[in-house]
């Protein structure tokens, strides 16, 4: 999803193979308390945030600073917060940055990554997990537009790749440097046509050019390895593949059975869903279900939002099911969250709003003329807010 131009506990502790068991962190913890410091413990340092066995919920907050330089305000029964305090208290457990290479800084183009990381300490502050989501573009990629960032555009194919490479390890060791490592992290946004375009563009319609997938492959390969890199013998964040389009069943199938096939490892399967663009919540439940199955690994929905009020974006628009009120909108979540709940073996694992801090302010448009927003024209939270919490 791109814009136009115009107190809820931490996740458990993962239980994949590299990471630290809770059985083992316990064991620890009684050895410690018998033998003293053991160099044993060094290795719990690894031990990630970001749980595989807890239900992610919460909110793409990637305009929050600039909103708020713009003068947003934020509050909560009549009190003026912190709006991740404030969804935080509303129960969400994990906040979605975008990071753009080198935005224009003009209106919500102003993901670089001095922005993202002061963010980023403001929800590691906050105690919720961190989903780093890579556009690798210098503005907003989408399956419509995947536009390589001005100073790559006359790189060779070597070139690129290598500088995918660079540009993805140097930027996470950055973060870790900062103290404010992802528990998960979007090699791409979108990308169920390729990204980095025209090198790496992949077509539905075109499914078997494998010359095409060839090279898409080689970038996504060296964007994994660039993350590999950062994080030398210690536990990685989780990757997410970012597809959309969930109506689309077979083109989903497509992609991960091209990218499987092009040895690109990802452990999540994430995506975006959009009633008015992406059908029903019935073909969003049997696309997840479909992509559990076959590939055997969790999968999100990284990104969704609806109206909780009218506005004229939403005229005539599909499957616009809900009212375009505050109980509809928190009526929308709640079947999303039941939906994705509902994907056999666990393997559904969380729902992140998208935008949800985009309330209205004075000099500066805002996505949908902040109609999709948890917060209220005067910046009051929304029930739909404490979508975490069952109906």
């Amino acid at each position: 999803m791109t814009l136009p131009p115009l107190s809820s506990p931490l996740p458990d502790l993962q239980t994949s193979s590299f990471l630290c068991p809770t059985v083992k962190l316990r064991a620890f913890s009684c050895i410690r308390l018998l033998f003293g410091s053991l160099t044993i413990l060094a290795g719990l340092t690894s031990c990630a945030v970001a749980a595989e066995s807890s239900f992610l919920v919460g909110g793409d907050v990637s305009s929050l600073a600039t909103l708020e330089a713009h003068g947003a305000v934020y509050q909560s029964a009549g009190k003026k917060s912190d709006a991740l305090t404030i969804l935080r208290g509303q129960g969400m457990n994990c906040f979605r940055l975008r990071l753009f290479v080198a935005p224009n800084g003009q209106g919500a183009v102003t993901n670089n990554l001095d922005y993202t990381l002061a963010l980023a300490k403001r929800v590691k502050v906050s105690g919720a997990a961190f989903m780093l989501d890579i556009h690798y573009s210098d503005t907003w990629a989408d399956p419509a537009k995947q536009f390589k960032p001005a100073a790559w555009e006359n790189l060779s194919y070597g070139d690129l790749k290598a500088k995918v490479r660079a540009y993805t390890s140097d930027t996470l060791k950055r973060f870790v440097d900062e103290g404010v490592k992802p528990d998960y992290v979007q090699l791409g946004n979108e990308i169920t046509n390729g990204m980095l375009w025209p090198e790496g563009q992949v077509e539905f319609g075109k499914a078997g050019d494998h010359a095409a997938w060839e090279r898409l492959g080689g970038l996504l390969r060296a964007a994994y390895d660039g993350l590999a890199d950062a994080f030398p013998g210690n536990a990685r964040p989780i990757t997410i593949l970012h597809l959309e389009s969930p109506q689309q069943q077979e083109r989903a199938l497509w992609f991960c059975r091209e990218a499987t096939a092009a040895n690109i490892p990802f452990d999540w399967i994430g995506m975006s869903y959009y009633p008015d663009w992406h059908g029903t919540v019935a073909q969003l439940s049997q696309t997840l279900n479909t992509l559990a199955a076959e590939f055997h690994k969790p999968v999100i929905v990284v990104e969704t939002a609806y109206p909780w009020t009218k506005d004229e974006h939403w005229e005539k628009r599909p499957h616009m099911d809900w009212p375009l009120t505050k109980a509809g909108q928190l009526r929308f979540l709640h079947d999303v969250v039941a939906c994705t709940r509902a994907v056999p073996d666990g393997l559904g694992r969380g729902v992140i709003y998208w935008h949800p801090e985009s309330v209205l302010v004075a000099d500066m448009p805002v996505w949908v003329g902040g109609s999709c927003a948890l917060f209220d024209h005067k910046g009051n939270v929304l029930p739909a807010a404490g979508f975490a919490h069952k109906p």
